[in-house]
């Protein structure tokens, strides 16, 4: 039988400055050798998942915006969009608390050039998705999966209410947020995979090192969490592997047979 392994990007499969070490993407290969699925799984929207080192290695499908966007081998099986009402609502709440909000799409990321003209992130992706990312205002609408934000010293609890029920805030850390739609988590995601290939949740693994990693390593049947991953995600994980750099990705399928 098939085993499903989702793997997380930032954090996990790379480090802060995108270095992936040398004995991960010869892992990840022999778990697809041995016949097993490897599957992206990111808070990324799809749009900001296409550097070549990354997606080269090879895998069979990508759980992007955290559930939010799936595809199998290059076929879109599931996406959740924002409204217009929504992003409507959720920009609204983000200018008023004057919020710096990134808008993350399946094709376009979106971001005011005021505030990120400086940001080592938007500077680094504009060199990586060149015409991919927008300037927020010079749309009439847009097509988004999620929203991430830093909040400027704005009170979370106060952000989460005004939001309201159609929305989760996960926070990273006080002056970091996703914002997604209600309901749409990485476990959500790896549920859906796992309906449409037929694979078992016991036959389900995932590797991860953030509070947006939390649900999915509950859901499956054997979370791992990096050596790097912060104390609540290992708490929250079965096993808990070395750090990147250090093989964590290979310690951690050795560990449980898959290669």
């Amino acid at each position: 039988m098939k085993k499903a392994v989702f793997f997380d990007i930032d954090g996990t499969l790379w480090n802060d400055r995108m270095e992936i070490p040398d004995s991960t993407p010869g892992a990840i290969r022999a778990l697809r050798e041995a016949g097993n699925y490897a599957f992206l799984c990111s808070g990324r929207s799809r749009a900001n998942i296409r550097t070549p080192k990354l997606v080269d290695i090879g895998f069979d499908g990508i759980i992007a915006a955290l559930g939010a966007d799936i595809s199998f081998q290059g076929k879109t099986i599931y996406e959740k969009l924002m409204s217009e009402e929504e992003t409507a609502h959720a920009l609204s709440v983000i200018e008023r608390h004057h919020i710096s909000a990134v808008l993350e799409g399946p094709r376009y990321i979106y971001a005011k050039e005021e505030e990120f003209a400086d940001d080592p992130f938007i500077i680094l992706l504009r060199k990586e998705l060149g015409e991919a990312v927008k300037v927020t205002g010079r749309t009439a609408s847009y097509e988004i999966n999620k929203i991430s934000a830093t909040t400027n010293g704005a009170d979370i609890e106060t952000v989460r209410a005004e939001l309201g029920s159609a929305f989760s805030v996960i926070v990273h850390n006080p002056g970091l947020i996703e914002i997604v739609p209600c309901g749409i988590t990485k476990a959500t995601g790896i549920q859906r995979v796992c309906e449409y290939l037929d694979i078992p949740r016991e036959d389900t693994y995932a590797f991860g090192d953030s509070p947006n990693d939390l649900e999915m390593l509950a859901y499956v049947s054997h979370g791992i969490a990096m050596g790097n991953a912060g104390e609540a995600v290992k708490t929250a994980a079965d096993y808990v592997t070395a750090d990147i750099m250090d093989g964590g990705i290979r310690g951690g399928l050795m560990h449980y047979g898959l290669i």
